[in-house]
């Protein structure tokens, strides 16, 4: 008998599902290395302004780079990138073989180079996939990101005791993630430039409102980065156990971040970003506040943490959803303006957060994240510049 034929929409349906499941798990290993380090430096007892620093310029360095790989992504070189920025980004599993911190900043700079390499080329080629869902399919991207992202520390931690510090099994999950994207991926061709004068008009007319969720993406991240960084000293200061220290309050911010990416995308896709953004810092401001003065038992402080990760991370989902929608056709360039350059800024954060929070000198985790809590103030600034849907062109 016959095989059924299936129809072209059928067909699409089917690659758009296999290359977002492919994408999502790419970007589920690639942050399940990324967030190594900020645990690895309390675990092995590392002086946290070095390793500040190290994590710095990491990511300073690397995501300076986004910009570049983006612009490569939309003239045709999308999957080789994200093929070996999944590869690279499991060097960080090498740590614990190396008690130098050079080796221990070039491992670092290396996975950050590779997830500098897949992030904003598999942002577009997500946002890429729906025009008129690019929110959900970002979102969709991100949550398998945020999913690996938050199991990361737990299970590091655990190869790391169980092991003998033999993580670099871990590597397993970027290389499968690679033979994934090799085989299901096929991000959209570049499309070709009408002319350099409207190539040109268009840019322009969305220059301020990228400056302005550029801006918003530099403060949002900036905080998010320093909560990350000290989450396991602040909770360490007041006595949490080793499970939360460890990798649960990692755990509970980034899940509670993954959670709210689907109802963000829902949100920036029907009220326009400027409405969202606003609400979302108004929030997160409150719970940060009352995380750092009032959760002083993890019963507490875990639900607090969670739920600032949840409105913080929205935050990303509904910039860069809106930066695709503005210019489409250069979804991996736009994504990398949104999410990679705002990160060299933003990456001095861990830097100021470990001193300002190194015991040495006096600080503690709470008096350095309540003075990095002003770039919450500075993201509701920036977010009232936005022009409300009605006003803005699509």
């Amino acid at each position: 008998m016959q095989a059924p034929v299936c129809s072209a929409k059928h067909r699409g349906v089917g690659t758009i599902a296999a290359g977002l499941a492919a994408l999502a798990c790419g970007h589920l290993a690639v942050d399940c290395c990324t967030g190594i380090w900020p645990v690895y430096k309390t675990i092995a007892h590392l002086d946290l302004a070095t390793a500040g620093l190290i994590a710095t310029a990491g990511s300073m360095i690397a995501n300076g780079l986004q910009v570049v790989f983006g612009i490569i992504a939309d003239r045709g070189f999308a999957k080789r990138l994200l093929v070996g920025g999944a590869v690279l980004a499991g060097f960080v599993t090498l740590v614990p073989l190396t008690h130098s911190y050079p080796l221990l900043f070039a491992l670092v700079l290396i996975t950050s180079v590779g997830s500098a390499a897949f992030h904003p080329v598999g942002t577009g080629a997500a946002g890429a996939l729906s025009r008129e869902r690019t929110g959900i399919m970002v979102s969709l991207f991100l949550i398998g990101g945020y999913v690996g992202y938050a199991f990361s520390q737990l299970v590091f931690t655990a190869l790391y005791r169980a092991a003998g510090g033999a993580t670099v099994v871990l590597w397993a999950l970027p290389l499968l993630a690679a033979l994934a994207i090799v085989r299901f991926v096929e991000p959209a061709p570049p499309r070709p430039v009408a002319s350099a004068a409207v190539l040109t008009r268009s840019r322009r007319a969305a220059a301020p409102r990228l400056a302005v969720l550029f801006a918003v993406q530099v403060f949002t991240t900036a905080i998010s980065t320093s909560l990350i960084f000290l989450l396991p000293d602040l909770l360490e200061s007041r006595h949490a156990p080793s499970w939360a220290v460890e990798g649960g309050g990692h755990f509970a911010m980034v899940m509670g971040s993954a959670a709210a990416l689907i109802p963000a995308g829902l949100a920036a896709d029907r009220f326009g970003a400027r409405r969202v953004l606003l609400v979302l810092n108004l929030v997160t401001g409150v719970l940060l506040w009352l995380a750092l003065y009032v959760g002083d038992t993890v019963t507490v402080l875990l639900p607090l943490v969670a739920a600032f990760g949840a409105f913080n991370s929205a935050n990303n989902v509904v910039v860069v959803s809106e930066g695709n929608r503005m210019m489409p056709g250069q979804n991996s360039g736009v994504s990398a303006l949104l999410m990679g350059a705002p990160w060299v800024f933003a990456a001095a954060a861990p830097a100021i957060a470990g001193v300002l929070a190194d015991p040495a000198h006096g600080g503690t985790p709470s008096a350095a994240l309540g003075w990095l809590a002003f770039c919450i103030p500075l993201a509701l600034t920036a977010s009232l510049l936005l022009p409300r849907r009605r006003e803005s062109v699509d």
